[in-house]
């Protein structure tokens, strides 16, 4: 039987908050729709109404500022892959993405739509997060902004209040002899991670470092990691294998029993998590060297 539902193709945000009040859980945003639709083809979403968000241009731009970037909630992975502001400064963005699927998918898919469907394997939220990501979030009383860990209550769901919409994601630049990486283990190069490891390393003029962001992904529990207790541990210590390992087992010492895939064992996760991070921080570190 299929699913019958409406559908509208809203011009303005205004609009689009109006439909999303009105229809409440009964509706769907409908951008990329590489995973709604796919949901809906397999039964696991049946809307009663489609608000498809791709034609309101308030929601497709990537903007550099004195802070850093800005980015519509509805661009596209591939125009965020093609942005040579993008290339240039956002690296750990650049991989991200680059990760991410096959050419095709990422001409269709949206880091909102990626953001929103809040899976804690998705790509592009470890590598955002490490630069300080926040969202904008827009609705009937107005906007508001929150840390990007924040927006995430667990699997596939997020802060979002009826009549919501998420409009922008923002990042910020990383700091002077800042370095960054992003790795991600997948069976094979368009599946979604197994796990994935993002880090920042920021060093002091001694050599010791003076800033770190550590965040693990990939159905590590409801929500990805971001580890501030390892985070904690390396600031104002010379980062070096050793300290990079401490780091590692830290952050996996949260990854919980019960974060068992059909992709990964919670011990498979757990070892192999330690490596990711390991070479993520590591890897940090060699490009804040190198001025990356």
């Amino acid at each position: 039987m299929t699913n019958e539902f409406e559908y509208f193709e809203p011009g303005t945000i205004s609009d689009a908050i109006r439909l999303l009040d009105k229809y409440g859980e009964n509706a769907k945003v409908l951008a990329g729709g590489t995973d709604l639709v796919a949901d809906m083809k397999g039964g696991k979403a049946k809307p009663k109404c489609l608000i498809n968000i791709m034609r309101i241009p308030e929601l497709n731009y990537i903007i550099e500022d004195g802070e850093g970037l800005r980015i519509g909630a509805a661009t596209t992975f591939r125009e965020i892959e093609e942005s040579e502001v993008v290339k240039k400064r956002f690296k750990v963005i650049l991989a991200a993405v680059e990760s991410l699927g096959t050419v095709q998918v990422r001409s269709m898919a949206t880091i909102g739509g990626n953001i929103c469907n809040a899976l804690p394997s998705a790509d592009a939220p470890p590598a955002i997060l490490v630069l300080d990501a926040e969202v904008k979030v827009v609705g009937k009383n107005g906007e508001r902004v929150m840390p990007l860990e924040d927006f995430f209550s667990g699997v596939r769901k997020t802060r979002l209040a009826r009549g919501e919409l998420l409009k922008e994601i923002s990042v910020k630049r990383p700091p002077e002899r800042s370095g960054t990486a992003f790795i991600k283990l997948s069976k094979t190069a368009e599946d979604l991670a197994t796990l994935n490891a993002a880090a920042r390393i920021t060093l002091a003029d001694n050599g010791k470092c003076a800033e770190a962001r550590v965040v693990l992904g990939g159905g590590v529990g409801p929500k990805l990691i971001r580890s501030k207790e390892a985070e904690k541990f390396l600031e104002g210590k010379i980062l070096d294998e050793a300290a990079a390992r401490e780091a590692a087992e830290i952050t996996c010492g949260r990854i919980e029993s019960r974060a068992t895939s059909i992709r990964a064992s919670p011990f498979y996760k757990v070892e192999v998590g330690k490596v990711l991070v390991r070479r993520a921080l590591l890897k940090a570190l060699e490009n804040a060297k190198g001025g990356n």
